[in-house]
């Protein structure tokens, strides 16, 4: 580029630059452009794709937390499962001896019924035989 010695002059109230200055400035302006243009460009696709993280991550997010809600509950229902069998574990054996004893009871009972008929209740064959 070449420079002539005149340098910004002042002519009818307005301020002249040199040729060099208006071409050096171009120049400048093109150079500031391309560096620039790509830069803006590589920003805005990173901006493009950060959008695109955000969401998949937002709806990751989502569904991880739905996810963990149905968990929180499957285990809710099965810890009460859990306390209703172990309620059971220790109802049943509590239940069959009250069962156990009743049918003492109620074997006892019959024996006196057969002692007072006088009759074998194991053999009610033999009991018709004699009619």
């Amino acid at each position: 580029m070449e420079h002539s010695g005149r340098s910004i002059t002042n002519v009818k109230g307005q301020t002249e630059r040199p040729a060099w200055a208006d071409a050096y400035l171009v120049e400048l302006n093109e150079s500031i452009r391309a560096i620039v243009q790509p830069t803006h460009s590589l920003c805005m696709e990173l901006q493009c794709r950060l959008t695109g993280l955000e969401t998949k991550l937002a709806l990751t997010d989502r569904a991880i937390t739905e996810e963990l809600n149905i968990m929180r509950m499957e285990i809710i229902r099965i810890r009460e499962q859990l306390s209703q069998l172990s309620q059971s574990v220790h109802t049943v054996p509590v239940q069959l001896q009250t069962l156990v004893r009743r049918v003492d009871n109620m074997e006892e009972h019959l024996a006196h019924v057969r002692d007072a008929l006088g009759q074998d209740l194991d053999e009610p064959e033999a009991a018709h035989d004699l009619d």
